[in-house]
């Protein structure tokens, strides 16, 4: 008997991954199977084109977080050194708590429900 060594399921051979049938294939079917690989390459390449406009989007996305981080630094360390105090509060990370503290009013809605 021989010793089997598999990771899982997917490493042993079976009847279905050998592709091994109890009847012989037919010699009229190599248009359905010449049918069903062409459907199968037609939605990979489908797929294939998605990722690559979805990655495409989030390298966009990306490269536009980075110009606006250098901006938003190069902006701070000109305020910083001008000596403003609203740069004080930037860099900590803290926002006006109320309106008053704030240079623009806020908007305000009333919501009914």
């Amino acid at each position: 008997m021989k010793a089997v060594t598999a990771k899982g399921l997917g490493d042993l051979r079976t009847a279905t991954t050998t592709r091994v049938r109890s009847r012989p294939c037919q010699k009229g079917t190599a248009h359905l199977d010449i049918y069903m690989l062409s459907k199968e390459k037609q939605r990979l390449e489908t797929e294939l084109t998605c990722l690559e406009k979805r990655q495409r989007g989030i390298h966009e996305r990306l490269a536009k977080i980075v110009q606006e981080m250098d901006t938003l630094e190069l902006e701070l360390e000109r305020r910083r050194s001008s000596d403003d105090p609203s740069a004080d509060i930037i860099a900590e990370g803290k926002r006006p708590a109320t309106p008053s503290q704030c240079k623009q009013p806020w908007k305000k809605m009333t919501v009914e429900y």
